[in-house]
């Protein structure tokens, strides 16, 4: 099943600046306010070198890559770099990392329509035209060893027999689930990227100034992904408002208000068009920033002390980033527990995972 959608118009793209809106500097030609003639310039060679594939980075951080740039076009490459990558820590952040994910962007995004359920309904059929069980609303209490097999014990005393798991959930509920030394000596030192966000509904009335915006210098992004693909009801509006959080940032009630301010500034009459609001005061968006030190790597899929026990989610492996990465750690999971059950004969006759 093909994710159907639509992909957002930047043509009317703004930069959010202490100087004022200008538009967005990506993708454009000649000077772009606030930039003068040499930063549009340092701009457009980055960003070109980025295109090529040109750069290196790893075993940096981003911010020591980027230190030699013009002041505002730092800022412009940090303001693209959490749009991308949802981490606002330019002093963590591996720089091949960020700079692969800002290549990734400019293959374009796909809004989709109906939103990500529909995604997640084609997976889920697609597993079970593939012969797979599905258990929703069936809660795993424990995940141990249990012989040569393992065992995951389900909430209410059943339990479920089998000689490979794979455990696609966040680093915390890895570790609470698997009596593992090694998970739980490693998970403490993940930091993840964490957002305030406010979602509003609206109903007609509101017209937006501009359907995607992003704070150059402040953290902030808004996009109206309606207008790009089926989320609400004809002249209806959905939009998306964030605060991205630098590491050891607290969320705060304020910070929601920031966001409100800015839909005042963007989306004019939205206060009396509000149907539905939703609001994520410290929203996990990916569980481990690749970080320079580690060179950009994450947590591996093999759990050292826990054979045939896989790992699968956006803080595991070293492809991709936030869903990509996820999806590459799934397929390098299911490959590496087929193997793991085919090496033993007896196993390979039961294939169970």
């Amino acid at each position: 099943m093909a994710a159907k959608g639509g992909r957002p118009d930047f043509s009317d793209a703004l930069g959010l600046w202490d100087e004022g809106e200008h538009p967005l500097p990506f993708g454009r030609v000649g000077d772009v306010a606030p930039l003068d003639a040499a930063e549009s310039a340092a701009l457009a060679g980055l960003m070109r070198r980025i295109v090529r594939g040109d750069y290196d980075g790893r075993g940096q951080p981003l911010a020591t890559v980027i230190a030699d740039l013009p002041g505002r076009v730092r800022l412009a490459i940090r303001a693209y770099a959490r749009l991308t990558t949802y981490v606002d820590a330019p002093d963590l952040i591996d720089a091949k990392a960020a700079f692969d994910q800002v290549r990734l962007s400019f293959g374009g995004v796909l809004y989709l329509d109906d939103g990500w359920s529909s995604l997640v309904a084609g997976l889920a059929s697609a597993a079970r035209e593939a012969g797979a069980e599905l258990r929703t609303e069936c809660t795993v209490s424990g995940v141990m060893r249990d012989e040569a097999r393992w065992r995951v014990a389900l909430a209410g005393g059943d339990a479920i027999g089998c000689d490979a798991v794979i455990l696609a959930v966040g680093p915390g509920e890895a570790a609470a689930l698997v009596g593992s030394k090694a998970l739980a000596a490693a998970v403490p030192a993940l930091r993840p990227a964490r957002l305030v966000g406010l979602d509003l509904a609206l109903s007609p009335g509101v017209t937006p100034r501009t359907t995607f915006a992003l704070g150059m210098d402040a953290p902030t992004y808004l996009s109206v992904h309606s207008a790009a693909a089926r989320l609400a009801p004809p002249g209806w509006a959905l939009a998306h408002l964030a605060r991205y959080l630098a590491p050891d940032e607290a969320p705060t009630a304020a910070m929601l208000g920031e966001l409100e301010g800015a839909a005042d500034q963007l989306l004019p009459g939205w206060r009396r068009c509000e149907a539905h609001r939703q609001r994520l005061l410290g929203l996990t968006v990916t569980h481990a920033v690749p970080e320079w030190r580690d060179r950009g790597r994450r947590m591996d899929g093999r759990v050292a002390d826990a054979p045939g026990l896989f790992l699968s989610g956006d803080w595991v492996g070293e492809v991709g980033m936030l869903a990509d990465a996820a999806a590459a750690s799934a397929r390098a999971a299911s490959r590496a527990a087929q193997a793991f059950v085919a090496a033993v004969p007896e196993r390979a006759a039961g294939r169970t995972i």
